[in-house]
């Protein structure tokens, strides 16, 4: 398996999930060697429903002059690369 964020090299791995309430438990997980994603059916459900979130979402910004820009999802993306 290659990762989706660099190409690079998938291996098996287990992360131990402190935040459960019924004590902790090890969860079966993916890890890029080369950058560190971790893929687990959890995480990209979360991943998957922030960024449909994060596409419907928009904001307004006031500048100096007076005028009103209108910013989506897509004109903050460099923002958060």
């Amino acid at each position: 398996m290659t990762c989706s964020r660099c190409n690079g090299c998938m291996v098996e791995d287990f992360l131990l999930d402190m935040e459960d309430s019924s004590g902790p438990m090890w969860l079966h997980a993916k890890r890029c060697m080369n950058c560190g994603n971790v893929a687990e059916k959890v995480l990209e459900h979360n991943r998957q429903t922030q960024g449909a979130a994060l596409h419907s979402s928009t904001s307004a910004v006031t500048i100096p002059n007076g005028e009103h820009v209108h910013f989506g999802s897509e004109g903050m993306a460099h923002v958060a690369a």
